[in-house]
């Protein structure tokens, strides 16, 4: 597979095969968690790599090319200090081709938040150098989700517990304010980040 700059595979249109492949059909094993922004997976792809999947129940009426917009916009989330997108999936009614479920397919950080490494057990804690660190990363996410897309994305109402570490320990924000996940949020009521309640870390196998 052939890697990008940031060390991650091109933006691409998965088969819903392929997500079912990976989260063995949607196994309980692999189920992160629910909240307003749709629920979430934890799957394994056929070349090793896990991912992070998040699945949005869409209204009938509409169609592909309705969120071809949103699409475009997810497909520019590639930083170092974000939780990048992967992908994406349609899955459409039969009877008509509209969308019933958008899947979102997002890298999978395994280290846990940020919050967790500072206030949590003595042996999983960072150095001062570490916290600057991660707090040099933050900011570097968040300019990137104002000035580094266009359209920016702004009031991303950001926590401690939205920002997860990698392997390396580098910051990487995964809750931000996509008007897909917010038009879906709407319907359902309270908002829940990828990292607060629904922690990946929580789901391994």
């Amino acid at each position: 597979m052939k890697l990008g700059a940031l060390g991650l595979p091109a933006y691409r249109t998965f088969s819903l095969e392929e997500l079912e492949e990976a989260t063995n059909n949607f196994d309980t094993s692999a189920f992160m968690g629910e909240g307003s922004k749709g629920q979430m997976y934890r799957g394994r792809l056929k070349n090793g790599t896990f991912i992070a999947i998040r699945c949005l129940k869409m209204k009938k009426s509409h169609s592909t090319r309705n969120f071809m917009h949103h699409i475009e916009l997810i497909s520019k989330l590639r930083h170092c200090h974000l939780v990048s997108a992967l992908g994406h999936c349609f899955e459409c009614y039969f009877d008509d081709s509209s969308v019933s479920r958008i899947f979102l397919i997002f890298e999978y950080v395994p280290n846990g938040t940020l919050r967790s490494w500072i206030s949590g057990h003595a042996w999983q804690s960072l150095t001062w150098t570490q916290r600057i660190s991660a707090a040099i990363g933050v900011a570097r996410g968040i300019q990137f989700l104002h000035t580094g897309i266009v359209p920016g994305v702004f009031s991303n109402n950001l926590k401690i517990t939205d920002i997860l570490l990698d392997q390396n320990l580098v910051a990487k924000i995964s809750s931000y304010n996509l008007p897909l996940l917010a038009e879906n949020a709407e319907k359902v009521g309270h908002v829940t980040p990828y990292s607060g309640s629904i922690n990946p870390t929580n789901s391994a196998r």
